[in-house]
């Protein structure tokens, strides 16, 4: 299909009909996955089932949000005392936010060397993030992308992937 080698989901025009293989998004076709904690990092999220290379595994939803926004949240959130934060970019001037309104992507973890992806795809008139895998990924393994963090201010956050690539810091 011309649309999905462009990151594009089909409408619902599309001549396949009811057997169009490519609106994955439009009916949340999901690998099954549960939230599990980890050792050093909080909560995580794996597969629980065998995931094959290529294969959508979930949406990163949230609250869509303006960059001034954005400033104000990250001050609104550090004055609340949270810890984790939940933003992602979606386009030049939109990110998500997904620190209070979200789904079970929000507890992927960054590693420097994922076994999964962000893409950007065209679902109707809007942009949405999904995450697809990189690679083979076995039952209960943990899913992981890289964060691609801008740092703010002095301070790097610790990372703790534990893969031989390992740089250190998230960003």
């Amino acid at each position: 299909c011309i649309n999905r080698a462009v990151l594009i989901e089909c409408a619902n025009d599309c001549p396949c009909g009811k057997y169009c293989q490519n609106k994955r998004f439009q009916r949340k076709e999901y690998a099954p996955v549960e939230v599990f904690q980890t050792e050093k990092k909080g909560f995580g999220l794996r597969t629980l089932s065998p995931l094959k290379p290529g294969q959508f595994v979930i949406e990163y939803t949230g609250e869509i949000i303006t960059y001034s926004d954005f400033s104000e949240r990250t001050r609104e959130y550090s004055q609340e005392g949270l810890k984790h934060f939940y933003f992602m970019s979606l386009k030049k001037d939109e990110m998500i936010d997904a620190t209070r309104k979200g789904n079970l992507a929000r507890f992927m973890n960054h590693s420097c060397n994922p076994n999964c992806e962000l893409q950007k795809w065209v679902v109707g008139s809007r942009l949405r993030m999904g995450i697809f895998t990189l690679r083979n990924i076995k039952k209960n393994e943990e899913l992981t992308f890289d964060y691609q963090f801008e740092r703010y201010g002095d301070k790097a956050q610790p990372c703790y992937c534990g893969e031989p690539t390992c740089t250190g810091f998230i960003g």
